[in-house]
């Protein structure tokens, strides 16, 4: 292998790829990036088995050839070095040689011994934004919980369309993003849907290959933004959530900058279940938290409408965070979840059951 490309491009898509590196491996190549030269282009592939990333970068290739190598040390290396250019050649089988003003060699491993990635499979299905509608469901994600369907997004093909679900057994969240194509429902896993988050803002081509016998690890890959993310698909039933969005209610609006100061002020005593409490009083909206311990504290903010319920803290301030310059919160009663729908997307929140 002997290729000569920009260190700019170059240390751009390495820093991209090694995003989908595994950080906790027992095999040294699982900590390695795939290098590969030809077609006019050097190819650079991340893997953690669960995802894996590939990008490319322009290239002058006189001899084809591939290289597993640690990022981190070759990323040090053109981060230090000033050249424009930079020159990857392979030395025997595990050894690349990298010229870019300095010169460094680096040990490596032999490509054959790169795990192996899924190919694109698949009839494109185009997406526009699905970048911003996952940041704004993912916090809902949950978070290794013992239940691997709720670690990641569900997927959903309608027509025009895909629904996109995120949902943790405390709190859910759907949006919709609009699509043009079908592929089977899928759930994506929590790491490729941080790195789509993070690295593919622009439209996206969906690959999902069917399910059959010749899939024997289903996967689902996306395209754009000069990346391709693969990710295994996870297997089993995602949950009927949609038959814990209540209907009806009334509406409470409350001005989010304060109810926010509100929540600072009253997490000074709040309990260990984390609990804290609306009640609305007159024109009021009273938040309050209740410990043992420490006491209690209360404050008033200006709202409209009446409520009565209380809410995990961390969980209400992640809906917060999506909200406009105000929450608008549907009630039904201490006992029904709360509903937020904010530019298209629908936040609800499982009540807590507190002594009043």
């Amino acid at each position: 292998m002997r290729a000569t490309t920009q260190r700019g491009a170059l240390l751009e898509t390495l820093g991209k790829v090694k995003s989908a590196v595994a950080v906790k491996h027992t095999i040294p190549v699982m900590g390695a990036v795939l290098i590969r030269a030809g077609g006019g282009q050097v190819t650079l592939t991340g893997t953690n088995l669960e995802v894996a990333l590939t990008a490319s970068c322009k290239a002058n290739v006189s001899r084809q050839g591939a290289i597993a190598v640690l990022p981190k040390t070759l990323e040090a290396f053109l981060k230090a070095v000033k050249a424009e250019t930079v020159t990857l050649s392979l030395v025997g089988k595990t050894h690349l040689k990298v010229e870019a003003g300095a010169t460094t060699t680096l040990d490596g491993f032999e490509a054959q011994d790169f795990p192996q990635v899924q190919g694109v499979r698949g009839k494109a299905v185009e997406v526009t934004g699905l970048a911003s509608a996952l940041k704004q469901i993912s916090y809902a994600m949950a978070k290794e919980n013992g239940r691997p369907v709720l670690e990641g997004v569900h997927f959903t093909p309608e027509n025009g369309a895909v629904v996109l679900a995120a949902a943790d057994g405390f709190r859910l969240a759907e949006t919709k993003v609009k699509a043009k194509g079908q592929f089977e429902q899928t759930i994506v896993p929590s790491m490729a849907v941080q790195l789509i988050e993070k690295l593919m803002p622009g439209k996206v081509s969906i690959h999902r290959a069917k399910n059959g016998k010749s899939t024997k690890y289903p996967h689902i890959s996306f395209v754009g933004d000069g990346l391709v993310l693969t990710a295994m698909v996870t297997m089993g039933t995602y949950p009927n959530y949609k038959q814990v969005i209540p209907k009806g209610g009334s509406l409470l609006t409350v001005d989010k900058g304060a109810l926010k100061n509100a929540l600072d002020v009253v997490s000074i005593t709040l309990p260990d279940n984390e609990a804290v409490r609306f009640q609305t009083r007159g024109g009021n909206l009273v938040v309050s938290t209740k410990n043992e311990e420490k006491g209690e504290t209360e404050i008033k903010v200006p709202a409209k409408g009446k409520a009565k319920i209380a809410f995990n803290i961390h969980y209400l301030r992640d809906v917060l965070a999506k909200a406009s310059e105000q929450l608008i919160l549907r009630l039904r009663d201490a006992q029904t979840p709360g509903v937020v729908k904010q530019n298209g997307t629908i936040h609800v929140l499982m009540p807590m059951f507190v002594e009043w």
